[in-house]
Formats: structure tokens, C-alpha cells, sequence
């Protein structure tokens, strides 16, 4: 019988992990920021209407 390989270094949830916080990090501001950015500048033009 063969003996069942371990987990590729990419499997290896501590590898996992210490890469996958600063991408979803990344990936949350790059989403974020310009989201934000918009809700806001929607805001401002919209006060006027609202006598703000």
C-alpha cells in the first residue's frame, strides 16, 4: 500500500493564513475606499435637496 501524501505547502493552513489577512486586508481597502468615497460625495450633492 502507498502511503497518502501530506497536504501541499499551498494546503498548509498556517501558510494559509499568514497570507491570507493581508490579502483580504488589501482587497477590503482597495473595495472600500473608493465605496466610502462615493457614499459620501452622494451624500454632499443630495443635502441641497434636503435643505442641508
Amino acid at each position: 500500500m502507498a502511503s497518502t501524501p501530506g497536504p501541499a505547502p499551498e494546503e498548509n493552513p498556517e501558510t494559509a493564513t499568514d497570507t491570507a489577512v493581508p490579502r483580504l486586508v488589501v482587497s477590503w481597502a482597495v473595495v472600500g475606499i473608493p465605496l466610502i468615497y462615493g457614499v459620501v460625495e452622494t451624500v454632499r450633492a443630495t443635502l441641497p435637496l434636503f435643505g442641508g
